[in-house]
């Protein structure tokens, strides 16, 4: 449990420090407003996510129905 709870921490923090630089990059050279940019990166990269991660576990489904198919004579 400590270990995932370090681990989330660690990632926040990285997190919050990617977001920070970005925000500040966006600001500097760009006319259009950081906070709406980011939240569309963000939205962007949870539907990858998303995709992915449906893609990976109908993958698994797929190798267990293989496997069982397979342990039967």
């Amino acid at each position: 449990m400590g270990k995932y709870v370090g681990l989330a921490f660690l990632g926040g923090g990285f997190l919050i420090l990617i977001v920070y630089g970005i925000y500040n990059l966006i600001k500097k050279i760009s006319g259009i407003n950081p906070v709406i940019f980011i939240a569309l990166i963000v939205i962007i990269f949870g539907i990858v996510l998303l995709l992915v991660s449906t893609a990976m576990e109908r993958k698994s489904e797929e190798l267990e129905k293989i496997r069982k198919e397979d342990l039967r004579p």
